[in-house]
């Protein structure tokens, strides 16, 4: 099944109309996340908030880690080669990693801003109602930026099976609720509580460590060629069982190579069937698997003869 195999690699390779999705989804972001940093900072600026300053700093990285995202499906969806037999899917992994590791120094630096400002407390700026007043309906609007780019990412990132473009989705609802935070601190400042500013910076930091936590493990699980959940596990076997042929799954193993799936599964069949009809066995499950289950990259089939003649069926 050696060249049926290299036909299904290259099959599975974002289509010209998936690509330029996302191509567009990336653009949009970016220029979402510029439009924030842009509001975010002038009136973080305006009314010295430090937790609106550090969510604008945060749309800023969005910029580059959406860039780094849209690189990393690109060259992981490069069609397979003699050098890489098995493709190039886990780059895609090392980006996503890199960029949980960015994220994790991100929310540290912002952490400890807020840290330093609870410790040492700077006099408050003269209020400014209108200003402030702007400074809280920048932070709403990014929280609601943040949530529609959430679902449109996420929807396109299943659609292309990008897990890292399924963390960069992630991450803007992680930035929706640090803008939530931002919006507490901004309020803080607006009712004479500047240090409830500061303590959203350090909610904000969680906020951003829990992202890159994700990011990282998820990531890590992929390189390691982690098995997959029970529920893509058990529609394999399903579909393995489905065929009348199939007198028991001696095995079945899985495992996470970026964002697709290898599968090795032995089947027992009857020891009196011929090798013309064995083979056609494996290769009808092969086929089902693949067919069926989207991020199934290949299927690996192994058949073992019966022990009695009159094996049951499973």
């Amino acid at each position: 099944m050696k060249n049926h195999a290299f036909r299904t690699w290259e099959m599975i390779a974002l289509t010209p109309q998936e690509s330029r999705m996302a191509d567009r989804i990336s653009i949009q972001s970016m220029l979402v996340n510029l439009f924030l940093f842009a509001i975010k900072g002038l009136f973080g600026l305006k009314i010295a908030s430090a937790s609106l300053l550090s969510d604008a700093v945060h749309s800023l990285t969005d910029i580059f880690s959406t860039l780094i995202v849209l690189i990393g499906i690109r060259i992981s969806n490069k069609p397979s080669d003699s050098g890489h037999p098995y493709g190039h899917e886990k780059i895609e992994c090392i980006i996503a990693f890199l960029l949980g590791l960015m994220l994790f120094g991100i929310g540290g630096g912002i952490g400890w801003d807020g840290v330093q400002k609870l410790l040492h407390p700077v006099a408050a700026l003269p209020q400014n109602s209108l200003m402030n007043a702007f400074a809280m309906g920048a932070a709403a609007v990014s929280i609601g930026s943040k949530e529609w780019m959430y679902r449109f990412t996420i929807k396109c990132a299943k659609k292309i099976r990008s897990s890292s473009m399924a963390a960069d989705a992630w991450h803007h609802r992680s930035d929706a609720m640090s803008s939530v935070g931002s919006l507490i601190g901004v309020a803080g400042i607006r009712l004479g509580y500047p240090v409830v500013d500061s303590v959203a910076c350090l909610v904000i930091s969680l906020f951003i460590f829990k992202a890159a936590w994700d990011i990282c493990a998820d990531a890590c699980a992929k390189l390691i060629d982690a098995a997959c959940p029970p529920e893509t596990v058990g529609k394999i076997e399903r579909i393995a069982k489905s065929n009348r042929d199939v007198l028991a799954i001696d095995a079945l193993k899985t495992r996470q190579y970026g964002s697709k799936i290898y599968v090795d599964l032995e089947i027992t069949v009857d020891r009196n069937a011929t090798f013309e009809h064995s083979h056609a066995v494996a290769e009808s499950i092969h086929n089902e698997i693949e067919g069926n289950v989207a991020a199934v990259k290949h299927c690996m089939i192994h058949v073992n003869p019966s022990a009695l003649p009159n094996h049951h069926h499973i």
